[in-house]
């Protein structure tokens, strides 16, 4: 450690990322569910969600400021050695957070490094350079725009430029909304002319939350002809870390 530096066996230096939790599970939810993965969540979020309860986020503890002291500051040599012990499963890599473009350019090395498939979990408000960080355009980014019922105002949590930008240069991605209520139009309004799959998740911090919503959710895919996707870790788990 060097001047708030990590540095790395090939005397790169770099500095260091907050990371909640990286973990080894299967993907909950989305594109991939069901898929074996390894999971690095970074601390920290430009947004607070405060519709979604008490808590804002079902991953408040790497949101809130308050569990900063439960965070590790890892460099990327350290947080590859750990991806690597699990690199015999063959696993997809997702990255989430928090928001995890906050480090974007921190986190290039991990997204050149890493070979099997790559999704990361963005509320696409942050813009990314894509010709300078060609590696992202082979990402697939879950963007999971904010709708009206995460509380935040809508200049904060949509910016229809960003989310263009997301869709023309990385290609595999999709849309993820959570839903408790009929947001057609606010769906429609974001996806307006990007050609992407579009997901909805009943909203839901708890197994007895989620059931609530997911009927209709269920019918709300079926009428509006979007996917739908469970959440299995928060019907098995709750909010349990490290699932």
């Amino acid at each position: 450690m060097e001047n708030g530096k990590y540095k790395m066996e090939n005397g790169i230096d770099e500095t260091l990322i907050p990371i909640s939790e990286i973990f080894y599970s299967i993907q909950g939810e989305g594109k991939y569910c069901g898929t074996p993965s390894v999971f690095v969540r970074v601390g920290g979020c430009n947004l607070k969600c405060p519709g979604f309860g008490e808590k804002g986020c079902d991953s408040y503890y790497a949101v809130d400021r308050k569990y900063e002291n439960e965070w590790l500051n890892l460099g990327i040599t350290e947080i590859i050695n750990e991806i690597k012990k699990y690199e015999k499963h063959n696993p997809h890599l997702v990255i989430t957070g928090g928001e995890p473009m906050l480090y974007y350019k921190k986190l290039y090395p991990l997204v050149e490094y890493f070979k099997n498939e790559i999704t990361i979990e963005t509320n696409a408000t942050i813009d990314i350079d894509f010709e300078k960080y060609p590696k992202y355009k082979d990402v697939t980014f879950a963007m999971s725009v904010k709708l009206s019922n995460s509380g935040e105002e809508y200049k904060k949590r949509v910016k229809k430029d960003i989310i263009k930008s997301y869709a023309l240069n990385a290609k595999k991605s999709f849309f993820k909304f959570v839903i408790d209520r009929d947001l057609k139009e606010e769906i429609d309004d974001i996806t307006k002319g990007i050609d992407l799959p579009i997901y909805c998740m009943p909203l839901g911090a708890s197994k007895e939350e989620l059931e609530k919503n997911a009927p209709f959710v269920f019918e709300f895919c079926l009428k509006n002809g979007f996917r739908y996707s469970d959440r299995i870790h928060i019907r098995l788990f709750g909010k349990k870390k490290g699932v």
